[in-house]
């Protein structure tokens, strides 16, 4: 066993967005904590006064799992827990404006003391006892996103509201939306000229079969510089005249274990999900150990993967859009739609470059652009 690296542990007090202290040592900071910030490597979540890259966030050690079973008096921790949620229930019943103050100023100083301390035991305690999980890389980039997202504004028809994921609940690790969330993954077509964007344009960069890509290089061939839809076609489904007949055999071939397709099978291995299975579990290029029947491994597989693919990708654009006014808004299954500055127009290739670049290689991707997320035109570059 690899020996554990040292964990140093803070705390932050970003409950509400303009609500920012740390709590270190046993006491609270609220002012010119940078320096400790700096000295430290872990905390439980992640918060916009962190340098997400040397952070460890313990919460993706437990994905959904509650703190408490990791405390040494779990009912203590919970009836803390209810306190904290009870007060802030309580300040909204009273109408109090938390937009204009800090939450925990209407906490009084020895119960915040209490929870922080009880908590911070709990989080000493899970250190000792779990080792990062194998996905833990992944699943750090896609926490760091979704809450970054969740901090920001999307305009419905004038109304701010605001996109929260949850990254846990999907089998698959695909997004999902929280109660309560902006229904940004289920809205219809329909209403998706109500989402306009702060700055001049979304955005949207999608990529090209993503599903299919994946399954290619998994199988160790090549990627096409052009439609794989069509690429299929010419390779394998010569009898066919559209692009949409070409798509339908693919999944129907794919998605059916009994299915056989002579042709597809020289370029696809739909039992390449077996070099990846085992004991019940399909294990992801990514480190995601995803239990499922044998006949969804596949799926599963090649879901998985894809949806990692593009979360990650969807990280690095953030990270390099960083203090520029162009930034992501949301992610759509395949796709990451920016709200995008017309000025920093310059940027767009590499944005794309950044896209469809993965640890296969080079996935083809499309660029649209738009004044709201309902009328979207396809642009070439």
């Amino acid at each position: 066993m690899q020996p554990q690296p040292e964990y140093l542990l803070v705390q932050t007090l970003d409950i509400e967005d303009n609500c920012f202290g740390i709590f270190y040592n046993q006491k609270f900071i609220f002012e010119n904590f940078e320096s400790t910030l700096n000295q430290c490597n872990t905390a439980w979540r992640h918060s916009k006064i962190l340098k997400d890259e040397k952070y460890t966030y313990l919460s993706v050690f437990l994905k959904s799992e509650d703190l408490a079973k990791h405390s040494d008096n779990p009912e203590i921790f919970e009836s803390y827990q209810e306190m904290i949620k009870s007060q802030k229930k309580a300040a909204l019943t009273a109408k109090i404006d938390l937009s204009d103050m800090c939450f925990y100023d209407i906490l009084p100083d020895h119960a915040m003391r209490k929870w922080f301390t009880v908590r911070n035991k709990a989080m000493v305690n899970l250190i000792k006892n779990v080792e990062k999980p194998s996905d833990y890389d992944i699943l750090h980039k896609i926490h760091v996103l979704a809450t970054e997202i969740s901090k920001q504004d999307i305009n419905i028809n004038g109304t701010p509201e605001r996109v929260c994921y949850d990254i846990y609940s999907s089998a698959t690790g695909r997004l999902a939306t929280t109660r309560g969330s902006y229904p940004i993954l289920s809205i219809n077509k329909q209403n998706r000229a109500e989402i306009t964007p702060k700055n001049d344009m979304f955005l949207e960069l999608d990529l090209n079969g993503a599903e299919i890509r994946t399954l290619l290089s998994l199988c160790g061939k090549e990627q096409p510089d052009y439609d794989i839809h069509e690429f299929n076609k010419n390779i394998a489904a010569q009898d066919l005249k559209t692009r949409q007949e070409v798509k339908a055999r693919f999944f129907a071939w794919l998605y059916n274990p009994e299915a056989k397709d002579y042709n597809l099978e020289k370029l696809y291995n739909k039992n390449i999900y077996k070099k990846h299975y085992k004991n019940g579990h399909i294990e992801t290029p990514f480190g995601r150990m995803l239990k499922v029947d044998e006949r969804k491994a596949l799926n599963y597989l090649t879901q998985s993967t894809t949806s990692d693919i593009v979360l990650e990708n969807a990280y690095k654009i953030m990270k390099f859009l960083k203090d520029k006014k162009s930034f992501v808004a949301f992610t759509m299954h395949d796709s990451v739609v920016l709200d995008f500055a017309r000025e920093e127009h310059e940027l767009v290739k590499e944005i794309k470059d950044l896209f469809e670049t993965n640890m296969f290689g080079k996935f083809l991707s499309t660029v649209s652009i738009g004044k709201d997320y309902g009328n979207l035109k396809e642009v070439q570059f």
